[in-house]
């Protein structure tokens, strides 16, 4: 890894400090007109971390302060968790990444696609009957965004779908009958475009299909444990601190979320957003990856070296590019060009302005969580909150300049 000075250390440190006060500290007396009412921030080398503070309130009706024990919901955080279970289970053979996933799920290879605008926008029902695709969705499909699943919020037919036809069957309350064609079609042949979508729940169903055990009891098993994850679970624990979903309400005001944005005890483990924990385990996650498979903190290997390599190169064919709101395309006038990889994080695709350069892999939750992962330096960040709206410009711009503090602390230059 690329080593940082105590001296930089220092300065590191003094600069996330003062990000972290500016968005927290309140206008006045009232706690609830801060920018964010609070944030978990983190930085991890491949071998320790570097940085782990929180600031603000877990919960500004209770005036209760955030500390970094407080567990969160990780949201599509979780994507890279299920993926990491995935690379695990073609290295042992239980799974072959270029097969069909109707192999190992067959319900899978049972749905329909269907023209995009084919969704009744009055009771979600099909204004045409769902076709059998050319193509099987394989697993690198999933891994990849491109078998033709999306989110309510990435595709109007998605929506009606999900706000037309039996609503109380949501992604946020989920059950095991969400997953057909009726709420889940396919919106193209797979294979064919880049949309983010319900693909990483998918593979949890294919991890518990295979190893008979639920995405949970699976992961705490042979991630969690391994890596010595104590807070992590798909069911939360609510005698522990939890910090809640905020929301902003005008230009400064924070309030707490009234609606559930997750279920804290789901009858499906959801394998693209339902894990919860603390700041602290997902840095311990990640130094897994930038230590290439072993873990530094139990010495345990949980993915060979050559997979690590493998996976967290771009897998789109050529001509295919994320094309969904990132941290990357907060900071790029044109978006940018990145691609994803297969460990459920997109490939940043030039070197950036915070100082991030190409090949570092990263993704986000829906909350305005962040993180990225830096194989070739060594380090990697996590910023945690539970705020919405998505990319909050307070959050994504205190993310970013996280970022760039880090670089300039690893004497890469920057112009953020």
């Amino acid at each position: 890894m690329k080593r940082i000075s105590k001296d930089n250390e220092l300065k590191l440190s003094s600069s996330i400090d003062a990000i972290l006060a500016e968005l927290t500290t309140p206008q006045n007396s009232d706690i609830s007109t801060a920018k964010i009412n609070g944030v978990v921030a983190g930085i991890t080398t491949n071998v320790k971390t570097l940085y782990l503070k929180a600031y603000g309130s877990a919960d500004v009706n209770e005036k209760e302060e955030l500390s970094v024990d407080h567990v969160m919901s990780f949201f599509s955080c979780t994507k890279a968790l299920t993926c990491t279970a995935i690379l695990q289970l073609h290295e042992t053979g239980r799974l072959d990444i270029n097969a069909n996933a109707a192999n190992y799920l067959p319900q899978i290879g049972k749905i329909g696609l269907i023209d995009e605008g084919s969704v009744s926008d009055e009771d979600g029902s099909f204004t045409e009957e769902p076709r059998e695709p050319q193509n099987p969705v394989t697993i690198k499909h999933l891994l990849t965004h491109t078998a033709g699943f999306a989110y309510a919020f990435t595709s109007i037919d998605y929506f009606y779908l999900s706000t037309k036809k039996e609503p109380q069957l949501t992604a946020v309350d989920p059950a095991p009958e969400y997953f057909s064609q009726e709420k889940l079609p396919l919106l193209f042949e797979p294979g064919s475009k880049w949309l983010y979508g319900h693909n990483t729940d998918w593979l949890g169903l294919i991890i518990e299909e295979i190893t008979g055990m639920k995405l949970g009891d699976y992961l705490h098993e042979n991630l969690f444990k391994k890596i010595g994850m104590t807070s992590c679970t798909f069911h939360a624990d609510h005698s522990k601190p939890y910090l809640k979903v905020h929301k902003r309400t005008g230009k400064f005001g924070v309030v707490v979320n009234k609606g559930r944005s997750v279920n804290s005890d789901p009858k499906v483990d959801m394998g693209g957003h339902g894990c919860f924990g603390t700041v602290g385990d997902y840095l311990k996650f990640m130094r897994v990856w930038i230590n290439k498979g072993v873990s530094p903190d139990t010495g345990v290997r949980i993915l060979e070296e050559d997979t690590i390599t493998y996976a967290i190169l771009n897998h789109l064919p050529p001509g295919y590019s994320v094309d969904f709101e990132t941290v990357t395309s907060a900071l790029l006038e044109d978006g940018g060009n990145d691609g994803f990889t297969l460990s459920g994080c997109a490939f940043t695709a030039e070197n950036l302005p915070t100082g991030r350069p190409k090949g570092t892999i990263y993704w986000s939750g829906l909350a305005n969580l962040y993180f990225w992962m830096d194989i070739e330096n060594g380090i990697a960040g996590f910023w945690g909150s539970q705020f919405f709206p998505y990319m909050d410009k307070y959050s994504i711009g205190g993310y970013l300049r996280m970022e760039e503090a880090t670089y300039q602390a690893l004497g890469n230059d920057s112009k953020l």
